[in-house]
C-alpha cells in the first residue's frame, strides 16, 4: 500500500510538471528554462553585456527575437546554466536531467541529430547564433513533443515541395537551355561548381523553376521552408536566419539576375540544400546523371575558374565514393 502511494505521488508529481511546462509554452516565444535562477541569469546578463534594461521587459515577457544582442544574451544565459557551452555546443544531457522523464533517450538523440545539423549550416566561429539556433531548436522540439503546434504562420498552401529526384530532373532541363555541355553536369556531379556565366544561369533557372526563387522578390523563404522541412526550425527561424544571409550577400543594383541568383540565393541556401538531398542520398543516387561516365571539367577560354567557397563542415561524407560529391552538384542549382 505504502510503495503504492509513493508511486501515485510521483505519477502526480510528474503529471503537475508537465502541465506546467506545457501551460508556459503556449506563451508566444515562451523560454522553458524559465524560473528565479533563469531569470536572475538573465539579468545578469543583460548587465554584463550592456544591453539597455528597458529590453529587459521585453525578455521577461519571453520574447527573444533575432537581433545580435538577443543572440549573445541567449549565449551568455547558456553559459551562466551550463546549457550551452562553445567548444562542447548544447548540454542535451542536462536536458535530459532537468525534464525527465518527459525527456527520454529517444527524445535526446533527437535533440542532438538536430541540432548537429543545425549548427553546421552556421558560421562555426558566430558562437552567439549557434547558442541562439540551438536554443530555439530545443525550444520547437519541445513543443512538437507537447503537440502544442506552431505561432509560425503557414507556408504558401499553393505551393507543392518537389520530389530530389524532379529537383534534377530540373537541372538538366535548365543545363540545356543554357546550352552547357553535356561534360559540365557531370563536372558538377563531382562537387565542381564554377562561377562562371553558364553556371550562374544554370542556378537562376531551376531555382525559378522549382519556384523557390523569382528576380522580383528573390528567394521565396516559405517554399524553401516546406521544400527543406528542416528538422526542428521553425519558419520564422529559417526567415531569420536566411534574411541575414541574404542581407551580408546583397548583390549591388548593377548586377545581371544570373549573378544575383548565384551569388547571393546560392551562396546562403548551399548549406540547406546539401543537408536536404543527404537525407535524401538514396533516392537521388538512382538518377541517370550519377550513372553517367561522361568526361568532366568546365573551363572557361576568357577565364579561369572560380569555386564558390563550401560552408564548413557540410556533412557531405555521408554519401560515400560518387554520392559524397552530389550534394554539391544538387546544391548548386
Amino acid at each position: 500500500m505504502e510503495r503504492d502511494r509513493r508511486t501515485n505521488a510521483l505519477a502526480a508529481a510528474a503529471l503537475l510538471a508537465f502541465l506546467s511546462l506545457a501551460s508556459e509554452l503556449h506563451v508566444a516565444e515562451a523560454n522553458v528554462f524559465s524560473g528565479k535562477i533563469f531569470l536572475k541569469a538573465q539579468q545578469d546578463c543583460v548587465h554584463f553585456l550592456g544591453i539597455n534594461p528597458l529590453r529587459l521587459a521585453q525578455y521577461k515577457k519571453h520574447v527573444y527575437p533575432g537581433d545580435r544582442e538577443t543572440m549573445c544574451l541567449i549565449r551568455c544565459i547558456g553559459i551562466t546554466l551550463d546549457f550551452w557551452d562553445d567548444i562542447q555546443g548544447f548540454n542535451v544531457s542536462l536536458v535530459e536531467e532537468q525534464f525527465s522523464p518527459l525527456v527520454d533517450a529517444t527524445f535526446k538523440k533527437q535533440l542532438a541529430d538536430n541540432i548537429t545539423l543545425k549548427l553546421e549550416l552556421l558560421d562555426p566561429l558566430d558562437n552567439c547564433s549557434r547558442a541562439f539556433y540551438a536554443f530555439r531548436t530545443f525550444r520547437a522540439l519541445l513543443r512538437q513533443l507537447l503537440n502544442l503546434g506552431t505561432v509560425t504562420p503557414l507556408p504558401d498552401v499553393n505551393f507543392v515541395p518537389l520530389q530530389p529526384v524532379q529537383i534534377l530532373n530540373i537541372i538538366v532541363e535548365c543545363a540545356r537551355e543554357v546550352n552547357l555541355p553535356n561534360a559540365f553536369l557531370t563536372s558538377l556531379s563531382k562537387g565542381i561548381i564554377v562561377d562562371c556565366p553558364e553556371v550562374r544561369c544554370l542556378i537562376r533557372c531551376a531555382a525559378i523553376r522549382c519556384k523557390l526563387y523569382t528576380d522580383q522578390d528573390g528567394a521565396l523563404l516559405a517554399n524553401l521552408h516546406r521544400q527543406f522541412d528542416p528538422p526542428g526550425e521553425d519558419l520564422a527561424s529559417f526567415r531569420l536566419r536566411q534574411n541575414m544571409c541574404l542581407q551580408r550577400n546583397q548583390q549591388p543594383a548593377t548586377a545581371d539576375n544570373c549573378t544575383r541568383a548565384f551569388k547571393q540565393f546560392f551562396a546562403c541556401l548551399r548549406p540547406d540544400f546539401e543537408q536536404y538531398f543527404i537525407r535524401n542520398k538514396d533516392n537521388v543516387l538512382q538518377h541517370p546523371i550519377f550513372k553517367s561516365e561522361q568526361l568532366t571539367g568546365c573551363q572557361s577560354p576568357l577565364s579561369a575558374p572560380s569555386a564558390l567557397p563550401s560552408p564548413a563542415n557540410n556533412g557531405l561524407d555521408a554519401f560515400g565514393g560518387m554520392g559524397e560529391n552530389m550534394g554539391l552538384l544538387l546544391s548548386s542549382y
